[in-house]
């Protein structure tokens, strides 16, 4: 990419951004604000780019899907715990078991330093696992491009799932089982900005694993389920977080990273997908025991990131508290699996 200023550079990313997410739009593809922005950005970062966001964007935009995301919340989750907590607890085992086998199988092929495959293919809570690999002798490098792509190839998968088993119309991004007013209220929407905010500082505060969205997640989904305080949020204010999400997750795709790991690329792939083919095991459990249909099942258990699934099933009639509860326990069982991951590694 010849040497371009960074204003233009925005000005292209803004105009790449606009176009593909009108095309996956009239493709009728679920989570479009979401994969329009990461393929603009991916198109960018491998051509060269130098544009950043700052992280406090990044921040931003999870604490404001996590409060979207927190409008879905209701006692209907402690419902599905109550009434589902044996299928739950199978698909979770099953979902961590095989990231850890996909690992163990990579780790073998001698391909990658060792610790670093385990790492990167660890479902969810993608920057505690680079920042892990780095502290205990993996290559962050490759943590970084195994969870990121990871995260592209799930999101690409699931808006697929989503398309064909919805079919062509396109479903507008609006909470599964609410009927939403003709615009959002002013007084709703700053109190979802509110509890964005709210949530997100004290997530991040007390250090809670993704706390810049389970915070809000957390806090808004509390207030929510009480009836004391009406979260609502205008379509603008939805795509701007999911375009931000986007953003940063394609402009980290930079060609010089993927040049010196351009080898390795292949048997990341197999492993993303080895992980698809194992979720849909623990898909198979969740709607042969649960009852749940195969679209929630799919999400639920999808290995990608929460925030990014998250994203996917906001766009679809899949029933999103159910994916939620499921996708927030993997992540704080990650988190757990990886403290046993690192005594392994001391210890070795």
């Amino acid at each position: 990419m010849m040497p371009l200023s960074n204003p233009l550079q925005w000005c292209l990313l803004v105009g790449a951004t606009l176009l593909f997410t009108a095309l996956f739009m009239v493709a009728g593809l679920p989570g479009a604000t979401l994969l329009g922005p990461m393929a603009a950005a991916i198109l960018l970062g491998v051509r060269g780019a130098s544009i950043e966001l700052p992280k406090r964007f990044s921040w931003l935009a999870q604490a404001l899907t996590g409060g979207v995301v927190a409008r879905s919340m209701d006692v209907t989750i402690l419902h599905d715990v109550a009434l589902h907590w044996f299928p739950m607890l199978m698909a979770l085992s099953t979902m961590l078991a095989g990231a850890v086998l996909v690992g163990w199988l990579l780790e073998r092929s001698g391909r990658f330093p060792g610790g670093t495959a385990l790492w990167g293919t660890m479902p969810g809570a993608a920057p505690a696992m680079i920042a892990m690999a780095g502290d205990f002798g993996g290559d962050p490098r490759f943590v970084a491009v195994m969870q990121y792509l990871r995260v592209i190839v799930v999101v690409v998968l699931a808006s697929l799932v989503c398309h064909f088993l919805l079919g062509s119309v396109p479903v507008p991004i609006a909470v599964p089982g609410a009927v939403p007013p003709p615009s959002a209220s002013v007084a709703s929407t700053l109190a979802l900005v509110a509890v964005a905010l709210a949530g997100g500082w004290a997530g991040t505060v007390t250090r809670l694993p993704a706390g810049a969205l389970l915070g809000p997640i957390l806090l808004g989904g509390t207030l929510n389920m009480t009836g004391l305080v009406v979260l609502d949020s205008p379509s603008w204010l939805i795509a701007v977080a999911f375009t931000i999400i986007g953003w940063t997750t394609g402009l980290r795709f930079r060609r010089e990273l993927l040049r010196d790991l351009l080898a390795s690329v292949p048997l990341m792939l197999l492993s993303t997908f080895g992980l698809v083919a194992l979720s849909l095991g623990s898909a198979w459990l969740l709607v042969t025991l649960t009852g749940k249909d195969p679209l929630t099942a799919y999400l639920a258990t999808s290995p990608g990131g929460l925030d990014s699934v998250a994203v996917v099933a906001l766009g679809s009639a899949a029933d999103v508290p159910f994916i939620l509860t499921l996708q927030t326990l993997r992540l704080f069982g990650t988190i757990l699996m990886s403290v046993v991951l690192v005594r392994i590694l001391r210890r070795r």
